[in-house]
């Protein structure tokens, strides 16, 4: 929220409060002098709603239902500190394995289920504690499903009435007496003592509200910040996995095909004179046999994709390249796994990147594994070309990520591209870690707290389709276009 907002949102606050001070002390200034006796009223006083909150919190996790298993009181201690305190934004799968669960910081949600388990047992504890002997409670907990800030709210099983009173301290009363008379004695509630007082808190809560905001913006984990800007909640997030199919045509008759030849469809006539005779059976074998392949490295980036965008409540959708349009690209956030040669749609953004994939082919057919990085503005110390070097037990290959803005500027694409299978799934493997990725999103994070374009060249060492680590050897932050 911009800084002006905040402020007039706290002038109208401090307002409004000054004219409830008002109106309290005119009341009970009237009320002061109906007491012809001089007595003082009573004061009534109420806890806090945070402090009521509290002590519920208190009593559920002081039952034998929880003293028996640290690790769910763990969970209901933090989750709801969190929501005391108004950091809801903590209040996350990963944070609760982490800081509740005893999981260690490279704990992965998508592969360990443990919060989500006890979140089941949380939500049946709960239930039998409000139930049974909680039934009497004024307020009970509730966690929405698919979700896990709590809620408090009123316990419909409890009749009656809650009741409100705001105390006013004992000077405000004493003062509206006449010390010899007895009887009221009204005073202006403008008086310059008060208008000072209340001058005074505004400037305390204004400085106040501004540390608090940049302390919760610098406190929100930079991966969160990150994916959540992914999967906005706002539009729509495409995950488009590579058509392997399309990959193995270019690779057998060693002819090159472009975006504008595969979005044009029939590529029956693209290769006409393909045909490969099916084993024993003379049978023809044409280009259709191809389609709807993927490969196991983009099915597994896309499934812990998947699982990302239901963690952060993301709205996803997985579609095959060879199903995607250009209309797909516009007002959305998008996911492009694979390299041109499999994944067209990523030519569209290459003229904004500092990378070119180059796939040399060969009229034969089956062409020289030879696909090599082009390094479009090389800096001192980097290489013009990053290609393809194999070994007698392992290959040395390259991997782009790219962080890049969307077709229409306002969104965000994010690349994934390996010069092989094992490559791809290395980009994959690299992105997915919190650990590996957080010193490049530090170093992309915008002044306004956002993730700004980035884009990084992976090395890694291969064995069979697995690439076992990876570090960056490129690494390129805030373009727009291709830069130097």
């Amino acid at each position: 929220m911009p800084c002006y907002t905040w402020i007039v949102t706290l002038t109208f606050t401090w307002i409004g409060g000054v004219a409830i001070v008002a109106s309290r002390l005119t009341m009970k200034s009237n009320a002061n002098a109906i007491d012809v006796n001089g007595e003082e009223a009573s004061h009534l006083g109420q806890k806090t709603s945070s402090s009521v909150e509290t002590a519920l919190v208190q009593r559920i996790v002081a039952t034998p239902s929880f003293t028996r298993s640290a690790l769910l009181t763990n969970f209901l201690l933090y989750i709801c500190n969190c929501k005391a305190e108004g950091r809801d934004e903590e209040i996350t799968e990963y944070q609760i394995g982490v800081q509740a669960l005893g999981r260690h910081g490279s704990y992965n949600p998508s592969e360990d289920n443990i919060v989500r388990n006890y979140a089941r047992i949380l939500r049946k504890r709960l239930e039998e504690y409000f139930a049974g002997e909680g039934s009497n409670e004024p307020l009970r907990i509730v966690i929405p499903l698919g979700h896990y800030v709590p809620v408090f709210e009123p316990n419909l099983s409890v009749s009656g009435e809650v009741s409100a009173e705001i105390e006013v301290p004992d000077s405000v009363n004493q003062s509206s007496f006449d010390s010899v008379s007895g009887t009221a004695k009204r005073r202006p509630w403008y008086t310059a003592r008060w208008f000072l007082i209340s001058v005074v808190l505004f400037l305390v809560v204004c400085a106040a509200t501004s540390v608090y905001w940049a302390s919760r913006t610098r406190s929100i984990p930079v991966n969160d910040v990150f994916w959540k800007e992914m999967f906005d909640r706002n539009r729509t997030t495409y995950v488009v996995p590579g058509d392997s199919g399309f990959a193995m045509l270019q690779d057998i008759t060693g002819k090159e095909m472009h975006l504008n030849d595969y979005i044009s469809g029939n590529l029956e006539e693209k290769f006409s004179n393909f045909n490969l005779a099916a084993s024993r059976k003379g049978a023809g074998f044409g280009p259709d046999r191809f389609s709807n392949y993927t490969s196991t490295a983009d099915l597994s980036i896309s499934v812990k994709v998947a699982s990302l965008a239901q963690l952060y409540n993301g709205q996803l959708k997985v579609r095959y390249a060879r199903d995607m349009h250009m209309e797909d690209l516009k007002s959305t956030n998008v996911v492009l796994i694979g390299a041109p040669h499999a994944n067209p749609w990523v030519e569209i953004f290459e003229p904004q990147s500092n990378f070119y994939m180059r796939f040399p082919m060969h009229l034969d057919g089956m062409h020289i594994d030879e696909r090599s990085f082009i390094n479009k503005h090389p800096r001192p110390n980097e290489q013009t070309t990053y290609a393809n070097q194999a070994g007698d037990t392992s290959h040395l290959t390259y991997a782009l990520i790219s962080f890049l803005p969307g077709a229409d500027g306002s969104d965000h694409v994010l690349i994934l591209e390996g010069q092989n299978m094992a490559g791809t799934r290395a980009a994959g493997d690299f992105l997915l870690d919190r650990h590996a990725i957080e010193p490049v999103l530090k170093k992309a994070l915008l002044s306004n707290g956002s993730v700004g374009p980035f884009e990084i060249l992976i090395e890694t060492r291969t064995v069979g389709a697995n690439a076992p680590e990876a570090h960056v050897v490129v690494e390129r932050y805030g373009m727009t276009k291709a830069s130097k």
